[in-house]
């Protein structure tokens, strides 16, 4: 990286830096106006005092005959560096019958007038038959003015550089845990993603690297999915494959046609049984990776539609599929925010699982209502059921009850309804079923106000 591109990068510490230089300079002007401005009254009391007390020693010593006289007057060591710091003093006579009425020792005024190229401030004192003017060059009065105001600044400059370079190593310092950081980064290998380490970081600093390590978190989870997606489809499949490979090698070895169509029904189901896996291994992996959507759904409508992809299999078993929907209430009342077809495929494999355990011939009910704040839908069946002690295992994966090895099912489906649940906020509670003695599985969702037709 050249020079030119460094410094045209945003920095913390040249902004700092930038920053504290410009307040110190703005800072460093003010001090000086107010200085010139202090010093130049300063010096203007002492100047003009310095100016009666003069025209009123010339006014007590002068006679009055004298008609015009200029002289330099007395100076005060601390006005008399430059020739033009010396005071003028004049003295003439004044023709004028008004005059000769005697006068306070005191009056006196000040004016300012221009004298060639300079400008001078002027002191009148007027006595019978005299007039005595004592001036004074405002230039010298400026130049005073400005000397005392650098003087009082000066220990500020001289002081500056040492405070841009105090900012300059202090901001290094407080940087330094985050060099650490980045660091520590830097060396890890692409799967280490151990949260990075919080000791010593500014407080400033600290939610950045929280959202690090938040955001290391995320994808050590998506890669564990990723991981378990993979195992999983790795031991699933292992069977269904190698039994279709079997069944395909008798379909070649059929020797009759009734055994040929023994074996080519066989193959069908292994393949039938090969995608639904796959179907719900890519469900799983969608499901756990997914992003809930933020969208207003009637549960009636989902409900429906869950039950009408069940139609056939609860035909085939003759099962009676019933539904409580609440028909006498707006659908309205049943708005919940979600995901519509996430939904769909969380009841329609609960309405699958207890399709699959029910007897032949049984019963499977669908029930929803309202309960305060929250909306409930319940599948209950009259199958055998589950024991309480295995109720905390059955939405994990490959996992199947005491029934499962005669319904052909993968033990995905109820991990599937768990992941969308996890997603949708959805609470689930599993008990027996008090209606029909098998298993009841009950949904919970927060109610939302519908939104405006």
């Amino acid at each position: 990286m050249t020079l030119s591109q460094r410094f045209a990068r945003p920095s913390i510490r040249r902004r700092l830096v930038l920053l504290v230089g410009l307040v110190v300079a703005i800072a460093t002007a003010g001090q000086v106006m107010l200085a010139y401005r202090g010093a130049r009254a300063e010096i203007d009391i002492i100047s003009d005092f310095h100016m009666v007390q003069m025209g009123r020693a010339v006014r007590k010593g002068m006679p009055e005959s004298q008609a015009r006289l200029i002289l330099p007057a007395p100076v005060s060591p601390a006005f008399a560096t430059e020739q033009e710091n010396t005071f003028t003093l004049s003295v003439q006579r004044v023709d004028n019958a008004e005059a000769l009425r005697p006068f306070p020792l005191g009056i006196h005024h000040f004016s300012t007038r221009r004298h060639g190229d300079q400008v001078v401030r002027v002191l009148y004192i007027e006595a019978p038959g005299i007039q005595i003017e004592v001036a004074h060059n405002l230039a010298s009065r400026e130049r005073m003015a400005r000397a005392m105001a650098m003087r009082s600044i000066r220990p500020l400059l001289l002081i500056f550089p040492l405070l841009l370079a105090g900012v300059w190593f202090g901001t290094t310092l407080a940087l330094r845990p985050m060099r650490r950081t980045r660091n520590e980064v830097a060396r890890r290998g692409a799967d280490d993603l151990r949260p990075l380490a919080t000791v010593g970081v500014p407080e400033e600093a600290l939610p950045f690297v929280a959202e690090i390590n938040t955001l290391f978190a995320r994808i050590d989870a998506e890669f564990q999915a990723r991981r378990d997606f993979t195992a999983d489809v790795a031991h699933e499949l292992r069977s269904p494959l190698a039994a279709l490979k079997l069944q395909v090698q008798c379909l070649v070895r059929a020797q009759t046609p009734e055994a040929r169509a023994v074996h080519e029904g066989r193959v069908m189901a292994g393949i039938a049984r090969a995608t639904r896996l796959v179907e719900q291994l890519l469900v799983l992996a969608r499901e756990d990776s997914a992003t809930p959507a933020a969208t207003f759904v009637t549960l009636p409508q989902v409900a429906r539609l869950a039950l009408s992809d069940v139609l056939a299999q609860a035909q085939e078993r003759a099962t009676d599929l019933g539904a409580e929907l609440q028909e006498n209430l707006p659908e309205a009342v049943f708005t919940v925010r979600g995901d519509a077809d996430a939904l769909r495929t969380l009841l329609r494999n609960l309405l699958d699982n207890a399709i699959k355990y029910a007897p032949p011939g049984g019963v499977v009910n669908l029930v929803l209502r309202r309960e305060g704040a929250s909306i409930v839908v319940s599948v209950e069946d009259n199958g055998p059921g589950i024991e309480p002690a295995e109720r905390a295992q059955l939405f994990e994966r490959f996992r199947r009850g005491r029934s499962g090895q005669d319904t052909g099912g993968s033990g995905l489906g109820l991990a599937i309804v768990r992941a969308i649940a996890n997603r949708q906020g959805v609470t689930i509670d599993v008990a027996s079923s008090a209606a029909l003695g098998g298993l009841a599985v009950t949904l919970r969702f927060a109610a939302a106000d519908a939104p405006p037709a």
